[in-house]
């Protein structure tokens, strides 16, 4: 399986930005969503829905880019490089 070249990062190892772009995404949409999950207010029970849709699209992308980062910023051999590379049995 090949996976795409992210238009973020210039270089082959070692760049973050997606780990930081992952987590800035994640700091932004979880604790809405929590919230939202928890209490809603009764007359914003409309409102509810499409917002839990797009905190919960922000979240997946967010831990999307943590992981493509964990993929880029891992060391052969190390076991974040065999879980993000399909290599967890060795």
């Amino acid at each position: 399986m090949t996976w795409l070249k992210s238009p973020f990062t210039r270089y082959e190892r070692g760049d973050f930005i997606l780990i930081i772009i992952g987590g800035v995404g994640i700091f932004w949409s979880l604790p809405a969503f929590v919230m939202l999950l928890i209490d809603v207010d009764p007359g914003a029970r409309g409102l509810a829905m499409p917002l839990l849709v797009l905190f919960g699209i922000g979240n997946i992308l967010g831990l999307g880019f943590i992981l493509l980062g964990l993929r880029l910023c891992s060391y052969p051999g190390s076991l974040t490089y065999r879980i993000t590379h399909g290599q967890i049995s060795r």
